[in-house]
Formats: C-alpha cells, sequence, structure tokens
C-alpha cells in the first residue's frame, strides 16, 4: 500500500517545510502555510509574494551552515502584528536525494514552554525569596527585640532623667513602627491553606495602604477614605485579599510611569434579579475598587487583562499573571471582578464578594500586668543563640525577681535540663537556632518532662505549630514583644496548672 506522503505530513501540527541550498522554499505542509500566512501557490515560482515572516525564518535556518555541521537545532522569533512574537524551535536535518541536499525544516511553537519555564523560574525565586525573608526577619526580629526591651529597662529603672523619657519613647514607638511593618511583610508572605472567615475588608485596605506608602514612587499619591456606614462583612481569606489587591495596585502603579492618584474605595451594594447581566448576579455584595489615573487601556487589551500571561508590560516586569491569579483568587471566594478603563483616563478594577451575615469572633484581649503582677522568684532558663536577645530577656526577668540561667542553643539547653530535671520551673526559647532548634529540644525536653512548661519565642515569617501540645503548659511568643507583655506571660504560665483548661 502506497502512504499518502502529503497527507500525512498535513495532518501534522508542527509546521514542515523543504528548502535547497540556497534557500529556495521547494515545500511546505498546511501547519506551516497557517503559521507562516502564506497561500499554498507560494514555493520557487512565486518567491517574490513570499511573506516576509517566511522569507526571514527560512534566512535563520542558516542550511549552508547545516550542509556542514548535519542537523541543527535553531530559535527563531516570529514577529506577529499583535505584539508579542512567537517563539520557534526549527529542526534542520540535511537529505541527499541524487546528487541534491535538500534541507527539511521542522517548526515547533514553544512560547508557551518557555511563557512557563518563565513562571516556574520566577516561583523558585519567589520561594528563595521568602524563605531568605524568614531568615531576616528573625534577625530584625531580635534587634527590635533587643532595642523595645533595653529602652523600656531604661524608662523603668528608679531616678531615670524625666528630660530624656520623651526622646526614648519616640525612639521606642520608632522600634515598634519597625516591627509592625516587618509583622505586615510576614503576613503577606507566608505559604499557607487559605482560611475563610468573616472579614472587614477596611482592614486589608489598611494594611495595603500601609505597604504602599513605603514602596511606591512618592509622585503617586494614595487616597482611601473609609465608609461612612458600616461596611459589609465578606466570608474571606485576609492573605489571599491581600495579595489580590497588591496584584490591583501593582498594575495601577505600573499604569502611572509619570505619576499620578491610586484610589481605593469601600461600598455595599445590592443587585436585583432583574436586569442583572453576568458576571453580576442577584444579591447583596461587598465592593471593593481600586481605581488609578494612568494610561487607560482600549477595550481589546481590557476584556484580556485576566488572560493569563498576557500583559502588554516589557517581560522583564514579569509574566502576566497578577491580574489572573487576582480574578482566579476572587472566583474562589464566590465573587468576581470588573473592570472599567479609557485610553489616558486611568482604570478602575472592582471586587465584588458575596456578603456574609456571620460576625467577627471578637478575641478577649490579654490583660496587661503591672511590675507588681509580674514579680516571682522562680527559676526559669532562657534559650536563645543571640547573646543580645540572652541579655535583655535576662535583664527583664531578673529585674522582676526571678532566677535567670542562660542557653546558647536547643543542644545545650536540652543538656542543662537533663543533667538538672527539676531545677527550672519554666523554659524561655526561641524557635531557630542552630545545632539544635526550639522545636526539636522541645520534644527531648518533654521526653525527660512532659509537664515541663515551656514558652516558644518566635521572629520568622512562621508560627510554630503547638497544636499537639497542651496549653495550659505552652505558649507562643513574637518577637518583637514589649517587657510588660513577657512578664505577663511567663507568670501566666507558672501560674497555671496542668491540665486546668484555662488561660488567664
Amino acid at each position: 500500500m502506497k502512504l499518502p506522503l502529503d497527507a500525512i505530513l498535513n495532518s501534522l501540527e508542527d509546521a514542515v517545510l523543504c528548502v535547497d541550498a540556497e534557500a529556495t522554499v521547494l515545500w511546505f505542509n498546511e501547519a506551516a502555510a497557517r503559521l507562516f500566512d502564506c497561500a499554498a501557490t507560494v514555493l520557487p515560482s512565486a518567491r517574490a509574494s513570499q511573506p516576509a515572516s517566511l522569507a526571514g525564518a527560512v534566512r535563520e535556518l542558516g542550511v549552508s551552515e547545516v550542509a556542514h555541521t548535519g542537523r541543527a537545532v535553531r530559535q527563531i522569533l516570529l514577529p506577529q502584528p499583535s505584539g508579542e512574537p512567537i517563539a520557534l524551535e526549527a529542526i534542520v536535518s540535511p537529505l541527499l536525494v541524487g546528487a541534491t541536499t535538500v534541507y527539511t525544516a521542522l517548526f515547533r511553537d514553544v512560547s508557551l514552554l518557555l511563557r512557563m519555564e518563565r513562571v516556574v523560574f520566577e516561583s523558585r525565586k519567589t520561594q528563595a525569596l521568602a524563605s531568605l525573608s524568614g531568615g531576616i526577619a528573625h534577625d530584625f526580629n531580635n534587634i527590635l527585640t533587643a532595642v523595645i526591651c533595653q529602652i523600656d529597662l531604661a524608662i523603668t529603672t528608679p531616678g531615670f532623667p524625666a528630660s530624656l523619657r520623651e526622646f526614648l519613647i519616640n525612639a521606642q514607638t520608632s522600634a515598634r513602627r519597625g516591627a509592625e511593618l516587618v509583622s505586615r511583610l510576614e503576613l503577606f508572605s507566608r505559604n499557607r491553606k487559605p482560611e475563610f472567615a468573616p472579614l472587614d475588608l477596611t482592614i486589608v485596605i489598611d494594611q495595603v495602604v500601609f505597604m504602599l506608602r513605603r514602596s511606591v514612587d512618592p509622585q503617586v499619591t494614595l487616597h482611601f477614605t473609609p465608609p461612612a456606614g458600616s461596611p459589609w462583612l465578606a466570608r474571606a481569606d485576609a492573605q489571599q485579599m491581600m495579595q489580590a489587591l497588591l496584584n490591583l495596585s501593582v498594575n495601577a502603579r505600573d499604569a502611572m510611569p509619570t505619576g499620578g492618584r491610586l484610589s481605593f474605595e469601600l461600598r455595599n451594594v445590592k443587585f436585583a434579579a432583574t436586569g442583572t447581566e453576568p458576571p453580576r448576579r442577584a444579591g447583596e455584595f461587598v465592593a471593593l475598587s481600586v481605581s488609578d489615573t494612568g494610561i487607560g487601556m482600549t477595550p481589546d487589551v481590557a476584556a484580556r487583562v485576566f488572560e493569563p500571561y498576557f500583559t502588554t508590560k516589557d517581560p522583564s516586569k514579569g509574566p502576566g499573571l497578577g491580574l489572573s491569579i487576582t480574578a482566579a483568587v476572587v472566583a474562589e471566594h464566590g465573587g468576581w471582578v470588573e473592570v472599567e478603563s479609557k485610553p489616558g483616563a486611568g482604570s478602575r478594577f472592582c471586587i465584588y464578594l458575596p456578603r456574609t451575615l456571620d460576625s467577627v469572633t471578637a478575641e478577649t484581649p490579654a490583660p496587661v500586668a503591672d511590675a507588681k503582677a509580674g514579680e516571682g522568684n522562680e527559676c526559669l532558663l532562657v534559650v536563645d543563640d543571640e547573646e543580645l536577645v540572652r541579655m535583655v530577656t535576662k535583664a527583664v526577668l531578673a529585674y522582676r525577681g526571678y532566677r535567670v540561667v542562660e542557653a546558647h542553643d536547643g543542644q545545650e539547653a536540652v543538656e542543662m535540663y537533663a543533667a538538672q530535671p527539676g531545677a527550672f520551673d519554666l523554659i524561655l526559647m526561641d524557635v531557630s537556632m542552630p545545632r539544635l532548634n526550639g522545636h526539636d529540644a522541645l520534644l527531648k525536653i518533654r521526653e525527660l518532662n512532659s509537664q515541663s512548661k515551656v514558652i516558644l519565642l518566635s521572629g520568622g515569617v512562621q508560627e510554630p505549630d503547638t497544636a499537639l501540645d497542651d496549653p495550659d503548659i505552652t505558649a507562643f511568643l513574637h518577637k518583637p514583644f514589649d517587657n510588660q507583655e513577657l512578664v505577663r506571660l511567663v507568670r501566666q504560665l507558672l501560674d497555671q496548672r496542668p491540665g486546668s483548661s484555662g488561660r488567664a
């Protein structure tokens, strides 16, 4: 049976063409005709009418080199009228036909593959940055812990000059602002499963504005006026909504290269059952909008902004996933995103989330202890690889009457505890340490005494998982903390009876 060779080659999705040693096109399949936008009649006899894209691709095959080197692989960019070129991989193979050598080139579109590789690269880079930020946050919070606590020690020292008090309070306030910024960045960088709960989106907007004020060009002014009435609550994950809002904000910032106004608005809206067209639907929704005074978009661009990998920006600014991620996050919350834009008149993105009638569960604030309430004479073991943190923690607790012993890391703490199992009434232990971290040290100490009381301290982005621990004998304190918070928690845990199932 004779196989229909042309039909077989025309059935391929990859473009195939044959050229001679002078780079004259001898034959191409239907996929090549579609790729290079040329008619089937464009062959050697009609070479002058060949599209520039076909002629350019043939030149880049470099058949004269292939004649000496044999099979070759070429990377070719095929220009497109719409903008971004198509990335092609061309495999060129020589074939001797009688006394003549012809060259067969198979073209494969690898644009999507290259985009995926860029996304993977960006993802790995983001993971590396997140890991790096965890270490930086830990070190930075250790520094802030020492600064805040030592200032507090100075202010509360008997006989401290009142004339200097205001200066130190201002310094302490600045340190707390730094701690607040680290805390907000930590919240944004954490990688965890979404936690849906009733959420006041005003809180999310405030956090995003706080971060943007320290990162956007000063020529971009930020504006958010909280709603006059009480905004409805949406059942949402605060971190994911912050991510979505930051994506919209960064997109708006890039649309204002010479500066402008970035505005946030929060409204309660109702859509009736009649006259409502998709994606809108009947019901009550919380509407969160981000508006800019930038360059705006044409209707064609606005219709595609949520497509993955679609971007009108320079490729160096990212793969064009920010808005598609935002749309996916909002869809996961049961909502949708609308966009309004005109060239030269800015853009407005509006997120609609279903209203929830559930209420926010208010947490009972912990009582603030005074110096007398924190006094004691118990023996405490302070474990931290940062000497300055150990010193200031010891000073704060010793000032209240506690006897404090220091350990440089988790391994030393386990050895000291094993040598004197009943010597320590409470252990204060950092989570991130060399040799043996706080988690592993805690497990070893619990093997020696399952009822040992421990306060885990962490200055990193991940809070320790204490879900398996008895809350009556285990507590967590995030760095940087102030002296009163530390003293209160120490006294609370010391006074707590194991198995009482209550908190002071």
